[in-house]
């Protein structure tokens, strides 16, 4: 049973599946925040992979009403494409004068007008294979402890947020440790298995995206290079070892400066970090993901995580390709989480 959403929502889905099958990644809703004020979602984000030295990154504001303001919707997606580190900027509305494309043009904005919008699928067939954006939040509230037990749709959603900040290092460990709890609950709840595996899929669709984005500024570097930088930041983040080390030192400058026995306690607090960071098993993924065939699919693998996550008739990855698989058995070792138990209960029908 499809769910009825706004003209509006469903413009925004059929734009979605128009994109997707031209071959984008594509994310409905992402929450844009500025300093912990939230500013605006964004309707539709693409990524594609336009070579293997190449990615792009669009924004699509998307206005079906009767008075779309097309003008002033350009003027905001230029500005809003510039926050969030986007490449381009579409604005999609019914709006059909020859003036809004002209405008739109001159701020290298792309305007799909009313003619364009005319054209997509009158119907919403495509949602009998797929869930909309709020079927899939509802999917997710139908754990009703979900709230309360880690806030399934807020993680979701915060992992949403992180395209619309610099991605990189830090925004990929975010996107692990969703996935890894949402790989927990897939074990520990099993009346909740699918709104966990969905969520699950879901996060790691964002990993991929982030891997092939930091994989592209990788490219040049030799097999052993791209290995060492992609283990440094699984270990470190965005900042590396050096700046880590650096943020460390001045920390515990502070605490020689002004605590009791400040030396030796600076010395400790010292050793205890560099342990704590050298025991993380980071060199799996590291490893896996600095091979050249891996680094070919990693945004194939993307789309088929998002694909699967919003599959109308859920199936679990047990009957995906084997790269999706290979990428879930690499983090399962990441995580310790034993494959054979995993597969047992995610196969189970």
């Amino acid at each position: 049973m499809v769910k009825k959403i706004s003209k509006g929502f469903e413009m925004e889905e059929k734009l979605r599946n128009y994109f997707l099958q031209s071959g984008y990644y594509v994310v409905r809703g992402v929450p844009f925040s500025y300093r912990g004020f939230d500013v605006t979602d964004i309707d539709l984000w693409l990524y594609s992979r336009e070579s293997s030295l190449a990615r792009n990154i669009t924004i699509v504001d998307v206005k079906n009403k009767k008075t779309p303001q097309a003008i002033e919707r350009i003027f905001w997606a230029k500005g809003l494409a510039k926050a969030v580190n986007a490449n381009s900027a579409i604005v999609a509305t019914t709006e059909r004068r020859r003036e809004v494309k002209e405008f739109g043009r001159d701020l290298d904005v792309l305007v799909l007008d009313g003619v364009f919008i005319s054209k997509l699928s009158k119907s919403d067939s495509f949602l009998k294979s797929r869930l909309s954006d709020e079927e899939f939040l509802d999917v997710i509230d139908s754990y009703s402890l979900g709230k309360l037990d880690g806030d399934w749709k807020g993680q979701v959603l915060k992992s949403k947020g992180l395209l619309a900040k610099n991605i990189g290092f830090d925004s990929c460990n975010q996107w692990l440790e969703v996935a890894k709890f949402f790989a927990e609950q897939v074990l520990t709840k099993p009346s909740q298995i699918e709104p966990a595996l969905r969520c699950f899929y879901f996060s790691l669709s964002l990993f991929s995206i982030g891997i092939d984005l930091i994989l592209k500024e990788l490219s040049f570097l030799d097999h052993d290079e791209r290995m060492n930088r992609l283990i440094d930041g699984f270990t470190y983040g965005s900042k590396g070892r050096s700046g880590v080390t650096q943020m460390l030192s001045t920390s515990l400058s502070l605490i020689e400066q002004f605590a009791p026995e400040g030396k030796a306690l600076s010395s400790q607090v010292r050793s205890r970090v560099n342990a704590d960071f050298e025991s993380l098993p980071t060199s799996i993924i590291g490893e896996y993901f600095a091979k050249s065939e891996v680094g070919k699919v990693v945004f194939s693998v993307a789309k088929e995580f998002e694909s699967i996550s919003m599959n109308r008739d859920f199936k679990s990855h047990t009957s995906s390709t084997i790269e999706l698989r290979g990428v879930i058995g690499c983090l399962l070792d990441y995580w310790d989480i034993n494959r054979k138990e995993f597969g047992a209960v995610v196969s189970v029908p």
